[in-house]
């Protein structure tokens, strides 16, 4: 409930639960409480003010499978969904090829159709004002256009100095700090945690639609018998895909909005891209022109239709804490922040915002949470610290098209067989459950990590060539089993199986990965000769005599069964 208080401290509110910021983190946790124990007392305080405009507003405009679910069915918008956004047609990836004049001959990762499990492309603004409308209807206070100055953690309750607000100020016994960037509680607390990943996003908004497969290869096109096979290959469209263009050390978006625009994200690591290259528009789009032609020849034509231009430096951080057995909790940005790549955000915004319900809805009614609070803790800061490998240092590969197709296979595949699972099944809100998968989980997350130095290892002795218009299709057998099994329900024993089964698979995977590295080589390997915790590529080259270098692409036939 929600009380007035008059006093000293001038006109305030009373409440069971402040959230400081209504972005899509802040407004999907209020929204996540009030649907797990209506009547629950919620003031939501939000800078900005409603309605927000569409398009043009934040960065972060893609869902995948488990983020997707949280959405439709936790928060109950599945309708929102599929009337106002768009269905997203997976993740696509185009490595370098020649000057990247014509996107044909670029290999392509990604789906030649629909998955079963539905992602999304969202607009943001679009889709933060219904959660602010919904938020509302359910009984929370939204106190828009003000600003938090000050927050004062207490004993029995925590309180936000206002500014912008006919209340001076509210008070509740949980505080949830959804402040993005502005981090408000861990400035004060001196939470804040470097991680070794260190790179740079630009990004705007085109007021119309740039679809790739219109792109006209004016510097180098394919032949008309090529593109046509190009064409024919994907069922649908690809430009409702999140498109990722690719070259060393960095990747450009291009992700469509239901409003009718679309965003383009240029992601990179300093070492490869110097921020102050592409830090205006014009540096970025002089950039896309020697990197991206075809990007920047659509966007020039139209350059009387960009929408905005955003920057952002440094943007991966940790955190030292993120819930507290003094009933404060952060969640989204305020807390921590890895990578658009493969669009993790808002999995972590599910994953935050579902520990933190649990913890104020227990609390609420009447349980001592205190253990429970450190044990989320530590799950949550584990999850995030296990996720960095994905990324960090792997930037560099972005430029070798053989080793970087091999490591989105991998990723998806984990993707959908491990992570997705996790948050879809309920499991990973089930501590016991989790140290009950043993051995087998644990010894697939030193495989997950060996994989990914693995791909660095490799492409230090393999040039990456492949063939003009590769592909991999990520719905072959095997993606299309684990994709299905996103959305399964099971009994926590056949979970658990399910599980050690996907551990089992996923090790195999590894193996053939790295079988058909040292094929390349000219190096034939047997299955039994590989253990992917221990194999060294570069040693076992030094220790045998490979045969003739092979040009055979290693990826396709790990999506089989």
């Amino acid at each position: 409930m929600i009380e007035r208080l008059r006093g000293d401290r001038g006109t305030g509110l009373r409440t069971d639960v402040v959230v400081l910021g209504g972005g899509l983190a802040g407004l999907t946790c209020a929204l996540q409480i009030l649907r797990a124990r209506p009547g629950t007392g919620v003031v939501v305080v939000e800078r900005a003010a409603f309605p927000l405009p569409e398009a043009a507003h934040k960065v972060g405009e893609s869902t995948v499978e488990a983020s997707a679910h949280y959405f439709e069915t936790v928060l109950g918008l599945r309708d929102h969904l599929k009337s106002a956004q768009l269905r997203k047609e997976g993740l696509r990836f185009f490595g370098p090829y020649g000057g990247n004049e014509d996107i044909v001959p670029r290999l392509e990762v990604g789906v030649s159709r629909s998955l079963p499990t539905w992602t999304y492309q969202l607009d943001r603004g679009r889709l933060e004002n219904e959660l602010a409308r919904r938020v509302r209807a359910a009984g929370a206070t939204l106190l828009e256009g003000t600003t938090v100055e000050e927050v004062e953690l207490g004993d029995d309750e925590h309180r936000a100095v206002l500014r912008g607000s006919p209340h001076g100020s509210v008070s509740g016994r949980w505080l949830v700090d959804a402040s993005g960037r502005r981090a408000l509680l861990k400035r004060k607390l001196g939470l804040r945690e470097s991680v070794g990943h260190d790179v740079n996003a630009v990004w705007f908004r085109m007021a119309k639609r740039i679809d790739l497969e219109e792109f006209d290869g004016a510097g180098a096109p394919a032949d008309p018998e090529a593109r046509k096979a190009w064409l024919a290959r994907v069922e649908g469209n690809r430009w409702q895909s999140t498109n990722h263009l690719m070259g060393a050390g960095y990747w450009t978006w291009l992700i469509p909005l239901a409003s009718g625009s679309t965003s383009v994200g240029i992601v990179a690591d300093e070492r490869f891209v110097p921020f102050h290259t592409v830090n205006r528009f014009d540096r970025a789009l002089a950039w896309l022109h020697a990197n991206e032609p075809e990007v920047a020849r659509d966007v020039a034509r139209s350059r009387d239709l960009l929408q905005d231009f955003h920057v952002l430096r440094h943007f991966a951080h940790g955190c030292k804490r993120v819930f507290s057995t003094e009933r404060w909790c952060l969640t989204g940005e305020a807390g921590v922040f890895l990578d658009p790549l493969y669009s993790p955000g808002s999995d972590f915004i599910a994953l935050a915002n579902s520990y933190i319900t649990d913890l104020v809805v227990r609390e609420l009614d009447g349980q001592d949470v205190g253990r429970r609070a450190e044990d989320y803790d530590r799950a949550y800061l584990g999850t995030f610290r296990a996720a960095l490998p994905t990324w960090e240092k792997q930037y560099a590969l972005m430029g070798n098209p053989q080793v970087w197709a091999a490591k989105v296979a991998w990723d998806t595949l984990a993707y959908f067989a491990v992570n997705s699972l996790m948050i879809t099944s309920g499991a990973f809100l089930d501590l016991a459950f989790t140290e009950s998968l043993g051995e087998p989980w644990e010894r697939y997350q030193r495989v997950a990590e060996r994989v990914q130095r693995f791909f660095r290892e490799w492409a230090e002795v393999d040039e990456g060539a492949v063939e003009a218009m590769a592909f991999i299709d990520l719905c072959a057998p095997l993606y299309l089993r684990f994709n299905v099994e996103i959305l399964v329900a099971e009994e926590p024993d056949a979970l658990r199986r399910r599980f050690h089964e996907h551990f089992r698979t996923l090790e195999r995977v590894a193996v053939e990965l790295m079988r058909g590295a040292a094929l390349r080589q000219g190096l034939d390997l047997r299955p039994e000769d590989v253990d992917p915790l221990a194999f060294d590529l570069g040693a076992a080259l030094r220790a045998r005599r490979p045969g003739r270098r092979s040009t055979r692409f290693v990826g396709p036939e790990l999506a089989e069964e």
